[in-house]
């Protein structure tokens, strides 16, 4: 395989499309990582915690590469196959992507799926923000999942509980999306 071939394996995540919407189509995984970015660059800004912000960055960038074979999986229908799938496209990914980049996916894939670095739990809770942020306005799709109170914060409440800001800034959305009839109680 010609080292372009192996390049543009990344440029292939920008035809893997998650459930969640813009506008009237499908957001792709590229557009997630990217808005996850944003968004952590704002959080890191507020919370109390130092945190490694370049690594931070790589582990957002790298985690969901494996969808480009794996594909995206709604969080409501994840299973151990999901997780095995995963783990043989990153190891399919660090065949094939070129050295420079298979070295660090393997790097921050595996710190990552670990979750015992600061870092790590907080790219972890900003992936399972930003989706609620980018469907804030699609009552639609809150509807069609029946998405709740209680099933969000049994979804989300877990991964964000180490940050008081992030925190605060949850019971805030709750209130707001209560306001908005988005979810109900």
């Amino acid at each position: 395989m010609h080292e372009l071939d192996r390049i543009y394996e990344i440029y292939k995540l920008k035809q893997v499309y998650r459930q969640t919407q813009i506008n009237n189509r499908k957001e792709s995984t590229a557009e997630h990582i990217y808005s996850s970015i944003i968004l952590a660059q704002y959080f890191l800004k507020k919370i109390d915690q130092k945190l490694d912000e370049n690594k931070v960055i790589k582990l957002i960038l790298y985690h969901d590469l494996c969808e480009i074979y794996a594909g995206d999986v709604y969080t409501l229908k994840r299973t151990k196959k999901t997780d095995e799938n995963e783990q043989k496209a990153v190891n399919k990914l660090i065949t094939t992507l070129p050295k420079e980049i298979s070295n660090d996916l393997k790097i921050y894939w595996d710190e990552y799926l670990k979750q015992e670095t600061l870092e790590a739990k907080f790219s972890k809770a900003i992936d399972v923000f930003d989706p609620i942020i980018n469907e804030m306005h699609n009552e639609t799709l809150w509807k069609k999942f029946c998405f709740t109170e209680k099933l969000l914060r049994e979804m989300k409440e877990p991964y964000i509980k180490e940050f008081p800001k992030l925190i605060e800034f949850f019971e805030e959305l709750i209130i707001e999306f209560k306001k908005r009839k988005i979810i109900q109680k």
